[in-house]
């Protein structure tokens, strides 16, 4: 019969879509019946190792009156077909057995398995092949750390290497190529399970840093292992956006307020009485006002375009906002657009 490996489904690019439609696919097709067939049309292999196969042979009962002729079946990206049945009798059972290439594959796996019949009025059968794909060393939750936090504080993350391999593994070291980012790693079980503990400087400037921690292991497939750290670091006052800027608009639209109103939030991430004393605009055609949150520390600076006043022509200004914090008494942020 013709089978046919028609369709790759690249998974980088769509897995999420892949995973979502298999599930509206699959509850579709048990709601009502898919041309005659009864199955399991889900298999979950749970976890295995990266470069471990997994084969899988789903099975199914034609249950019409008629026989079952397959045209075609559509594999994706990593599974490969290994045999079929291409004709399924009257209240019979047909078999579809796949192998999956987990060569190339890391966290969730969601493949779809398309089977088409030679009848036109008949729906195509879906099946689904799903689970996780674990690195043989694995880093837990996740391969690389992030820090958002505020100048002055000295967050750490924790990462849990998890040993797959056949052989006991080993730290033999860990370093950064940022002082500012620390590590260090200690053993939960030996030979198996190890913490990776990162920690960040507190005395880390505002803005973004970043840094590269490498774990070097006893293993000969895997003696180095590289995990990325990226910090964003926000100022303990800040405001957000840090410039007005309305782009390019139609003056005819300005009344709207998604076009002709701009927000700023002002708030502090520490301590208590924060207070935005005032705002100013030295743009005539513009009103400012500020507007306290409930939560406290934090402020909204509403600058908007008064239409009346106003007309087309490129916008520039300043607008300045005062606040009672020592260290941060004045925001000076540029303003500026087009009214076209």
């Amino acid at each position: 019969m013709p089978f046919a490996k028609s369709i790759k489904i690249t998974l980088g690019a769509v897995a999420g879509f892949v995973a979502v439609a298999a599930l509206t696919l699959l509850v579709r097709q048990r709601r009502s019946d898919g041309g005659g067939m009864s199955h399991a049309t889900a298999y979950d292999f749970g976890e295995v190792v990266q470069g471990q196969p997994v084969e899988h042979e789903f099975a199914w009962r034609n249950t019409e009156r008629t026989a079952l002729a397959v045209d075609t079946v559509i594999t994706a990206y990593a599974s490969t077909l290994l045999a079929a049945d291409s004709l399924v009798p009257a209240g019979g059972e047909g078999k579809l057995r796949l192998r999956l290439d987990t060569r190339r594959l890391l966290g969730s796996v969601n493949e779809l398995v398309k089977v088409r019949y030679k009848d036109p009025g008949r729906r195509p059968a879906w099946f689904l092949i799903r689970g996780r794909v674990v690195a043989p060393i694995e880093l837990a939750p996740q391969d690389r750390v992030y820090f958002f936090t505020f100048r002055g504080e000295g967050p750490e993350r924790e990462l849990l290497v998890i040993n797959h391999q056949d052989r006991p593994l080993r730290l033999n070291a860990v370093r950064s190529d940022n002082p500012r980012f620390r590590a260090r790693t200690d053993t939960v079980i030996v030979g198996s399970r190890y913490r990776l503990t990162i920690s960040l400087d507190p005395a880390t400037p505002v803005g973004r840093d970043s840094a590269r921690i490498e774990l070097r292991t006893d293993s000969p497939q895997y003696p180095s292992l590289t995990i990325p750290a990226r910090a964003f670091v926000d100022d303990v006052v800040s405001a957000f956006p840090r410039a007005v800027d309305f782009g390019q608009i139609a003056f005819n639209s300005i009344d709207e307020q998604v076009i002709g109103k701009k927000v700023i939030l002002v708030q502090k991430h520490q301590g208590s009485g924060f207070k935005v004393l005032g705002a100013t605009l030295d743009v005539p055609y513009m009103d400012v006002a500020v507007v306290a949150q409930p939560a406290g520390q934090s402020f909204l600076v509403n600058v908007t375009i008064v239409k009346r006043r106003a007309q087309p022509g490129d916008i520039h200004g300043t607008l300045r906002i005062t606040t009672n914090d020592p260290a941060h008494p004045e925001f000076v942020l540029p303003v500026s657009g087009k009214m076209l």
